[in-house]
């Protein structure tokens, strides 16, 4: 249970929409202020905070309460409109949900007990929180930290391109936050709660009600310092949003991509104090409270380097020095996998034509998802597409975005490309995932403001049928990543048009009514091919 020393007190007021919002605040015993301003704003319910950090309640996403009261902060916990005892419509992300919160930034900015001076805090929701208010631009708000946590819930999550996602609806939304406040004595349809799900479900292109609940269109309106924490771990969900963040925003900035490699081990981060007093304290203490302690001079990017057990540092995403380096799918046999079709990924294109890869689907060994049971013991890549590396001959590292170029043709209308990048190590063991990516080709269609060589941007503003049987160029985004090969290490890329239900939960999509033939083109004419953020040492290629 999260120890705090001191009873909340209970504030509320009106605010432009007309809800009256309620709040409990927390202050160090002994000290009425003036005190700067923690602000925490989720549907999660102020009065669940005695629940303990742990992955049994993943909405538990505040922070250490309790160390920042002693390092002489006001803490406050606001329920949103439409949850907890807030009154209203809960409507999530909106913008009218950012302006509520900007109302109760400068609610509390005037209290007594305030000094004017106010910071966001929190992960998630509660980092999306962040993103959406101060798009609104409140003027007491200096700072956010938004841990872990997306600005553009259509691309991010919840439609990941353009494939509608499932599993992590029933997780999060029936989950977290409507069985939450039934068990709370509330209604769970109330304060517009149950219509959520419908309009999720109703509103499957980048339309107008999407737009409305995306920060990602107006961060460039934010000029407060902003430090944005992303996780490995939380590739499939919120890491995308925190990189785009970092990027778009116009005030003094940092990023940084932690090594937590699950959804578990990223709530866990949240509540250590260590990590907010080596971290995110210093940050809060200099915008704060005027403190001189030098971490504005910290690098203004630091990642971890999965598979080399260190840090990086840069002056920006992706790396300056970074170039793509392609490999070439093939049907040439990589001896290294039982799949589908073990295929190779080459460095060399094709030189002959014809070479290709068809599949059809639902397959009948699936079993969880695409997950099938060898002697009792899942494997996840049997009854899926693989294209294996050689074994690479020397160390080479990889930071940034990627993508996966496709020439592919099915007998169908649409189809959907589900790609996860893995990495084997020389000695064996468990492969690491180090990116993955979706893609429903009908969403094909980028949007050429925002799409660079090695990031495609999807428009998802209208849907573009396939011609059974005609073949066509596609490009999947990749999600960020950041690597270290060593040598007789191999990459591992997998495509299939499902998930695993055990090795991507929460993060699964539904499968729909898909039954039929796709065909993967990997020869000299249609080089589907695979571009990687290779650093310096490796070879140049097109500028991210």
């Amino acid at each position: 249970m999260p120890q705090v020393n001191v009873t909340p007190f209970e504030i509320s007021f009106i605010d432009r929409h007309g809800n009256r919002l309620c709040a409990d605040v927390y202050l160090p015993r002994g000290c009425d202020g003036p005190l700067p301003v923690l602000l925490a704003a989720s549907p999660y319910q102020k009065a669940l905070r005695h629940l303990p950090t742990t992955s049994v309640f993943p909405f538990v996403e505040y922070g250490p309460i309790q160390f920042y009261l002693d390092q002489g902060y006001a803490y406050v916990i606001l329920d949103l409109p439409g949850s907890g005892m807030s009154a209203g419509t809960w409507d999530p992300w909106a913008r009218s949900e950012g302006e509520s919160t900007h109302d109760a930034i400068e609610y509390v900015a005037a209290q007594p007990w305030s000094n004017g001076r106010v910071g966001m805090i929190g992960q998630s929701y509660y980092a999306m929180s962040q993103w959406n208010a101060a798009r609104t631009r409140p003027p007491h708000l200096k700072t956010i930290v938004p841990y872990d946590g997306s600005n553009d819930p259509y691309r991010d999550w919840m439609y990941q391109g353009g494939i509608p996602i499932q599993g992590f609806l029933g997780s999060w939304l029936i989950g977290s936050v409507l069985l939450q406040h039934h068990a709370q004595g509330h209604d769970p349809r109330g304060g517009g709660r149950g219509e959520v799900l419908a309009e999720m479900l109703t509103h499957t292109l980048d339309d107008e009600w999407q737009r409305r609940r995306a920060a990602f269109w107006e961060l460039d309106a934010i000029d407060i310092p902003v430090f944005s924490i992303g996780l490995w771990g939380k590739m499939s969900l919120h890491l995308r949003g925190n990189v785009n963040g970092f990027e778009r925003v116009k005030g003094p900035r940092r990023l940084l991509i932690e090594r937590a490699g699950t959804f578990h081990a990223a709530q866990h981060l949240f509540a250590q104090e260590d990590f907010h007093r080596e971290e995110i304290l210093p940050w809060y203490d200099h915008h704060l409270k005027g403190v001189d302690n030098g971490v504005m001079n910290r690098p203004a990017v630091r990642y971890y380097v999965n598979n080399a057990d260190r840090y990086a540092d840069a002056s920006g995403w992706p790396p300056d020095d970074v170039r793509a380096s392609a490999f070439y799918l093939s049907s040439a046999r990589s001896g290294q996998v039982r799949s589908l079709n073990d295929g190779s990924l080459r460095e060399e294109p094709a030189a002959t034509t014809g070479d290709a890869t068809s599949w059809s689907y639902p397959d009948e060994q699936w079993n969880a998802g695409v997950t099938v049971f060898v002697d009792g013991r899942p494997d996840h890549t049997a009854r899926v597409n693989t294209y294996t590396t050689p074994a690479f001959g020397a160390a080479r590292e990889f930071a940034g975005q990627g993508a996966l170029v496709l020439h592919a043709s099915t007998d169908q209308t649409d189809m959907d490309v589900i790609v996860k990048l893995s990495l084997l190590p020389s000695g064996g063991g468990a492969a690491l995932k180090v990116s993955q990516g979706w893609l429903r080709a009908s969403h094909r269609a980028e949007d050429p403001a925002l799409s660079r060589p090695l990031r495609p941007f999807h428009a998802h503003r209208q849907r573009e049928p396939l011609v059974p049987g005609e073949i066509y160029e596609m490009r999947v985004e990749l999600m960020p990543m950041a690597f270290a090969v060593r040598p007789g290490d191999r990459l591992r890329l997998e495509i299939s048009n499902h998930d695993s239900l055990i090795a991507d939960a929460p993060m699964t999509h539904w499968y729909g009514q898909k039954v039929g033939t796709d065909t993967y083109y990997h020869d000299a004419l249609r080089p589907s091919r695979l571009l990687l953020p290779e650093r310096a040492a490796g070879r140049a290629g097109e500028t991210p």
